[in-house]
């Protein structure tokens, strides 16, 4: 049990782009102790994790052993590597700490395997999990649920993400979603991930109180006219240089909530996705016709606001995910959340 009277011990598991952010974070804000970090990379192994995150030693280095880890007296752990390893999660629920992260586990599906082993981990370590993020995670589950409290009527939900990936470096991502390939090739190969993008619709339907008949998803690829050099190298003309992935939850034969994420390398290309900057754009579409937009305003700083929104999302939650019950805890289980020490 955790009393005001101390910070709470927090192991930051991964050091990448959104693992140095909550590392900063935990260093700034006094409600937290750093108690360990864990990567996947033999070179930061032994390294401090202050320096990890571009800022002056904290005196915790980071290690690539897990089981020094498990075995470490801490409350928390926020798990962000890229992709989620379920013997990790459930050794860390079993070793008796609270775990928060980014990765997707916003409702998880009461029959499904992963989730039958992650609540009886948290059965046999006391302890509970809680999974955000900004889309899925937010933007159309928190911000959705409490925007429909302005409206008369609902006839439609409209959750659409942006994202301007021209300033993003080369990476394997970019090119496995399909930005620089045929458009034939990027149809063939890509992946939807519906599961995760379902998940997070299942929540706001079950918020909104609705039941979905089934889920549908689709995909459409947009070129540009013109040679684009961008931070990830050249898209050549007639080449992928944005998407619109769009999931749909049909409920009564029609869709009542809709999931979009408009991803583009450039403006003014064929077919449109859309223009403008990155943001996160909430529709509700009855009465009255109410919109709820999130973007971030140039700061000075060379943060991304998007991971910086991702990492927070979960970590301004680990205080009431410690207080919570052991269990997998969803948006619809905790309180809104109560963020500590983020003036300084």
């Amino acid at each position: 049990m955790i009393t005001s009277s101390r910070p709470v011990r927090v192991v930051q598991w991964c050091t990448g782009h959104i693992g140095q952010i909550s590392i900063r974070h935990f260093a700034a804000n006094p409600t937290f102790d750093l108690a360990g970090v864990y990567t996947t990379s033999a070179a930061k192994d032994g390294v401090d994790a202050g320096l990890l995150a571009g800022i002056d030693p904290l005196g915790v280095t980071a290690t690539t052993d897990k089981d020094k880890l498990l075995a470490l007296d801490a409350d928390c752990v926020h798990y962000a590597p890229l992709q989620p390893d379920i013997d990790d999660l459930e050794a860390l629920l079993r070793s008796g700490k609270n775990v928060v992260t980014p990765l997707g586990f916003t409702f998880p599906r009461p029959d499904d395997e992963q989730t039958v082993r992650l609540q009886a981990a948290c059965q046999a370590g006391g302890t509970s999990f809680h999974s955000g993020g900004i889309h899925p995670g937010f933007a159309g589950d928190i911000l959705a649920l409490v925007g429909s409290r302005l409206q008369s009527r609902l006839d439609q939900v409209v959750v659409t993400e942006v994202v301007d990936f021209s300033d993003a470096p080369a990476s394997d991502m970019l090119t496995a979603f399909g930005f620089g390939r045929d458009p034939e090739e990027a149809h063939r190969t890509h992946r939807l991930a519906l599961d995760v993008y379902s998940q997070s619709i299942g929540l706001l339907a079950t918020g909104l109180g609705l039941t979905v008949d089934r889920y549908e998803c689709g995909l459409t690829v947009a070129v540009s006219d013109r040679e684009l050099t961008v931070a990830s190298g050249v898209i050549p003309a007639g080449k992928v240089a944005g998407m619109c992935r769009r999931w749909e939850a049909i409920v009564d034969g029609r869709p009542a909530i809709v999931f979009q994420s408009k991803w583009k390398m450039a403006d003014d290309l064929t077919p449109e996705i859309i223009d403008g900057a990155s943001r996160y754009i909430v529709e509700f579409l009855g009465e009255p016709v109410t919109t709820l937009t999130v973007e971030a305003k140039p700061s000075g700083g060379s943060v991304d606001a998007g991971r910086t929104w991702t990492a927070m999302s979960v970590v301004n939650m680990i205080h009431d995910v410690v207080a919570a019950p052991p269990g997998i805890q969803t948006h619809l289980d905790l309180p809104p959340g109560k963020p500590r020490g983020l003036f300084h």
